[in-house]
């Protein structure tokens, strides 16, 4: 079994915090599966130095004991001031690119397009299934443009396949 690597993105943790929020009781629902995956062995837990930071030091260490910091330094900052996005969202995808991540964790519509595994705690808003721990298959969402290329610059736009130049 392949090891599957999860990005959780900042509305995610925002909604895993905030009681009030209102994605909050499928956000625990999903994060209680993707710590079950963790102790199997199955899934790994990644979060944005960016995003960790701001949060309780209490909550990092107990809650969060599982996920393993990614850090944001200068340049992936500079990478994603150059992508027309909310900031939080252009470091997560200049993030998913460098750390090779195939599956984020959110709450959020901002991953749609994108060709990454969408696990998402929307309470029924008809844009995702709302988590559902009895049927955790219906939160795969892969959104894939036929024509576009896998590859992807360190600049994180899409670029041409690459082709052989030898003859």
């Amino acid at each position: 079994m392949k090891l599957r690597k999860v990005l959780l993105d900042c509305n995610f943790i925002t909604a895993l915090l905030d009681e009030q929020a209102p994605a909050h009781t499928a956000a625990k629902q999903l994060y209680a599966t993707l710590v079950d995956n963790y102790q199997v062995g199955t899934d790994r837990l990644y979060a944005l130095s960016t995003v960790l930071r701001d949060l309780p030091r209490e909550f990092r260490q107990s809650a969060l004991a599982p996920v393993l910091t990614i850090r944001v330094t200068r340049q992936y900052r500079v990478a994603a001031s150059r992508i027309d996005a909310a900031p939080e969202v252009a470091t997560s995808l200049v993030m998913l690119q460098r750390e090779r991540i195939r599956a984020i964790a959110t709450t959020t519509h901002d991953y749609d397009a994108i060709d990454v595994e969408v696990l998402s705690a929307l309470d029924g808003d008809g844009g995702h299934p709302t988590f559902d721990p009895a049927s955790a298959a219906d939160i795969d969402v892969v959104a894939r443009d036929a024509n576009e290329s896998d590859d992807v610059s360190s600049r994180t736009a899409l670029q041409p396949a690459r082709q052989s130049t030898g003859e």
